[in-house]
Formats: structure tokens, C-alpha cells, sequence
């Protein structure tokens, strides 16, 4: 699969192409109108982790809009973001969970726009990597007729990879099976409890004496 155009290499200022090629961490690359315009090595290895499958590689070539190739409720969260980099200049962080189903994983992502404005370098690092045991999440056996909602899907949190209830729709399960391998009838959305912690309140810091 393609990694980059030969054009990437002309609009990129501000980074050593070797340097993005070298680095451990996943990366992407968008232009100014927020098309794929680079994929590193270790973007490859990220998405295997991921239990990405091989044709999935294939959905999202050079080219294509990332506002295509995100999905469920927090795309206009990205897209808005990666806008406004494009727009002030400013470099954007975020923390976000993208755990297997064995293990814990929060990730980093910074975004940087590039020193001529043509687009944006996204960083993607990994913060924590523990055992799932080790964080005491309760695993769920996938029993579809338990999460299989009205419409004929089945929802799980883009984020933390929880599924929804169908009999208490503001309960996400953790179904291990799922994260290794979601059905075909499944769909992306975002649990109330991510959303408010790593999206609608980011930027909330502690400021209690004893941190309660």
C-alpha cells in the first residue's frame, strides 16, 4: 500500500522525513484540506495491534478525507480540532484510550501543523500499557441479544470499546470478544463517560488542595 505521494515530501517544513520514517510512534499526515497525504511504518504496526484486518488497510488510501475515515459522534471533536491547528498555528494535544482486549493502552496524540501551513503532522504515542486484569475491568461474554439494539447494531464506544445495552442504554459493557473482532452489524457512538472526561471537560485540572 502507497505511504506517502511524491509531493508530501515538497510541502513538508518543519520535519525530517527520516525522522517521521525512524519514529516508533504512529503517524499520519493531512494537507490543508485535511486529506491523507502520509502514513509512517509504524502507523501499519498500530493498526495490526489494533486487530485491524488487512482489507481495512485498504479503505482509507492517500487521498482520501480523514472526515471520511473517522467515525461515530466524536468526528466533528477531530475535525474541528485539526481545523483550528490549521487555522492559529497551535499545536493540539489529546489523550485518548485505545485498548486491546487484553490490554490497557492510553495514547497521546499531538497535532502539528506544518511551518508553511499546507497541512498537519498527527503524532500518536503511547502513555500507559498495562495488563486488563491489573485495572480491574469486568469482562462481559458476547451474547448478542444483550447489546444487539433496534436498528440491528450493535454500538461500541469509539473510545474505550465498551458496548451498549440494549436493556439500560446508559450501561457499556466490556466484551473482550468484540475488541478482538466486532461483528459485522456493529457501530461506532461514544459512552456518556468518555465523552465527558476526554472530550466535553479536557481541559479540567485538579486545583483541590488533596486532589479529592
Amino acid at each position: 500500500m502507497e505511504r506517502y505521494k511524491k509531493d508530501f515530501l515538497t510541502t513538508l517544513k518543519g520535519f525530517d522525513f527520516n525522522t517521521l520514517e525512524n519514529s516508533k510512534h504512529s503517524i499520519y499526515g493531512l494537507s490543508k484540506n485535511l486529506n491523507l497525504t502520509y502514513f509512517n511504518p509504524s502507523w501499519f504496526r498500530f493498526l495490526k495491534e489494533n486487530n485491524f484486518e488487512e482489507s481495512d488497510l485498504h479503505k482509507f488510501p492517500l487521498g482520501t478525507s480523514i472526515i471520511e475515515a473517522l467515525r461515530g459522534e466524536i468526528k466533528d471533536f477531530y475535525i474541528q480540532n485539526y481545523k483550528k491547528v490549521l487555522e492559529t498555528g497551535e499545536i493540539w494535544q489529546h489523550e485518548y484510550e485505545c485498548s486491546s482486549s487484553k490490554e490497557f493502552r492510553k495514547f497521546h496524540q499531538g497535532v502539528y501543523p506544518l511551518k508553511n501551513g499546507e497541512g498537519l503532522i498527527v503524532i500518536n504515542s503511547l502513555l500507559v500499557n498495562l495488563p486488563m486484569d491489573q485495572i480491574g475491568r469486568k469482562a462481559h461474554d458476547a451474547i448478542a441479544k444483550n447489546y444487539l439494539q433496534s436498528t440491528g447494531f450493535i454500538t461500541q464506544c469509539s473510545n474505550c470499546r465498551k458496548c451498549q445495552r440494549v436493556d439500560q442504554e446508559e450501561v457499556w459493557d466490556w466484551v473482550p470478544e468484540w475488541v478482538e473482532r466486532m461483528p459485522a452489524n456493529s457501530s461506532h457512538s461514544i459512552c456518556p463517560t468518555c465523552f465527558d472526561y476526554y472530550w466535553k471537560y479536557p481541559r479540567i485540572k485538579d486545583t483541590s488542595p488533596n486532589g479529592i
